[in-house]
């Protein structure tokens, strides 16, 4: 019989009591001492042995361990508290035991095997040969290539096994530990980069669409799942309509009915809800067409759920509760936000209200200009539009175009609504209106940024405009947009002096005084949109305000 050493190495299913790489450094360490390192389990079976060791080992002392029912019971006795013991059960070996203990339970054992320094030619070793079916001659060869060992010289090297085994383990339990703190500490900082992440993404005046598209990424990005979807309740506030981002592709129907059923179970339970296997759930088995787990979690502040937040099939395996805490973090920052931009947009509806309410006022002392601070907030807002502005600067110019004539409450009537041509003293005093506006919004913290668009918006670009004469980019851009809409719609209206030009005619003045009284760039601009774009946003604007009235008197008169 010939075994070949290949066929006795550790195979993973009886690793565990050996961890990776510590049979093979002790291997290597005992090898040049003529000694074969072996490791059996806690039944005497063989899991190990030194696969350069030589073919004496190779093919006669390897088979002979692996098959002698002595050995494996002497290995089957060793108790924990043994360091090490020495037996000469077969012939012309000796072999050295120490046990592999975890929690004082032998777990498996450690063998080096020796060839005796008395090996010889004997009644035993030929039945050893005859059984293994190898020459007598050709293994007392092999065996003279082998230094021999006393049991006591073999006593002391397993002393020394038994110290290296002890030390191996350790450092080897030390590493696992480590290599699992790192493992955590990663995990952790992905985590936290995570949670991070979506915190500075809160900005209450983000748009609830866009928070959550962008949330939905960074976790398909960390979490290794397919999907991710947002839903949220028709009284939090926010007109969104489900969202799914991912591979996991839903039809329209699907997906509404998905978050039909998730928002009131979720408000009803205020708790997560955890599925690894649809096709067994019985309220959520219809999903199992589509995907095979479901991982969702309410959006919740105080005692209020707003939405929820759901995930598609993990990837790599179930979802469990590291993830259901993690993603309950990610729903807590979410809901947050969600809160937050609430309560912005009833505080910018507040002010917004008021804002129209201040500017209605200011319209109302000149039934010529009623609606004009309305229009120039709109054209305004669509010339910062087209230049490329961002966002929040094109929402305060709105709001400065609203109120860049409040200053006017400060001008007399008379003044105001008078029919002809104004006199040096009463032009001196309407000429004040840009600064008492700007006075009347000084101390409201809120609205200061405004106050550019409103002081300035009668400056000139050649320098001939009140109340400072700045010229050219030392007047804020503010300030020059809402002057161009602000002389477009002039133009463009009844006023008690003259009627309104044509809109061609008001563009064609507009490209007339680019350069002198208005930005030549601004100019451009707002020429490239051409009449019947700022006519259609014109009439637009007129058909809400009509509708806005009718509603208003239909209130009164209720």
């Amino acid at each position: 019989m010939t075994l070949q050493a290949a066929n006795l190495s550790l195979s993973p299913s009886t690793a565990s009591p050996f961890p990776a790489g510590v049979l093979e450094k002790l291997a290597v360490r005992f090898r040049p001492s003529g000694l074969c390192l072996m490791a059996m389990q806690r039944d005497g079976t063989l899991a190990y042995s030194d696969p350069v060791a030589g073919a004496f080992f190779a093919r006669y002392v390897m088979p002979l361990v692996r098959d002698d029912f002595i050995v494996a019971e002497k290995i089957r006795r060793i108790s924990h508290d043994v360091p090490a013991l020495v037996f000469d059960s077969l012939p012309g070996i000796l072999l050295a035991v120490c046990p592999c203990v975890e929690r004082r339970q032998v777990t498996g054992i450690v063998a080096l095997a020796a060839r005796t320094d008395d090996f010889e030619a004997g009644e035993d070793l030929l039945r050893g040969c005859s059984r293994l079916s190898i020459d007598q001659g050709w293994l007392a060869d092999q065996a003279q290539k082998v230094p021999g060992y006393s049991r006591d010289a073999l006593a002391r090297q397993a002393s020394l096994l038994a110290s290296m085994l002890h030390d191996q383990l350790k450092l080897s339990g030390m590493e696992q530990e480590l290599n699992s703190l790192s493992e955590q500490l990663a995990n952790t900082y992905e985590e936290l980069s995570l949670i991070y992440q979506i915190s500075s993404g809160m900005r209450v005046n983000r748009h609830a669409g866009d928070f959550f598209r962008q949330a939905c990424q960074d976790v398909l990005d960390v979490m290794n799942v397919a999907a991710m979807g947002v839903a949220l309740h028709a009284d939090s506030g926010t007109r969104l309509e489900p969202m799914l981002y991912g591979s996991v592709a839903l039809p329209d129907l699907t997906l509404r009915r998905l978050a039909d059923q998730l928002l009131p179970t979720l408000r009803h339970h205020k708790g997560q809800l955890l599925i690894n296997d649809l096709k067994s759930d019985k309220n959520f088995g219809w999903l199992a067409k589509h995907a095979r787990q479901l991982l969702a979690v309410p959006l919740q502040r105080q005692e209020q759920v707003l939405g929820c937040m759901f995930l598609i099939d993990k990837h790599s395996s179930e979802f469990d509760s590291v993830d259901t805490k993690l993603f309950n973090s990610i729903a807590n920052e979410s809901a947050i936000y969600l809160e937050n931009s609430l309560l912005f947009g009833d505080v910018h509806g507040l002010m917004m209200g008021l804002l129209h309410s201040l500017t209605s006022a200011v319209d109302a002392k000149d039934s010529y200009t009623c609606g004009h601070s309305e229009r120039v907030a709109l054209l305004s807002r669509h010339l910062a539009t087209e230049i490329g502005l961002p966002d929040a600067e094109v929402e305060q110019i709105y709001m400065a175009g609203l109120l860049h004539d409040v200053g006017k409450i400060g001008v007399p009537e008379s003044v105001l609504q008078k029919t002809g041509r104004l006199t040096a003293e009463e032009f001196d005093q309407m000429k004040k209106h840009p600064e008492i506006g700007a006075r009347i919004l000084a101390d409201v913290k809120q609205v200061k940024a405004l106050i550019p668009g409103v002081l300035y918006h009668h400056e000139r670009y050649d320098g001939k405009g009140y109340p400072t004469g700045l010229a050219g980019s030392a007047i804020p851009l503010m300030g020059r947009i809402i002057c161009l809409a602000d002389c477009f719609d002039a133009m463009t209206s009844n006023r008690t002096y003259r009627k309104a030009l044509p809109l061609e005619v008001a563009l064609t003045e507009i490209r007339r005084c680019a350069g002198t009284q208005f930005d030549p760039t601004l100019a451009e601009s707002f020429l490239r949109s051409g009449p019947d774009c700022l006519r259609e946003l014109l009439r637009n604007h007129a058909e809400k305000s009509r509708k806005l009235l009718d509603l208003q008197e239909t209130l009164r008169t209720a």
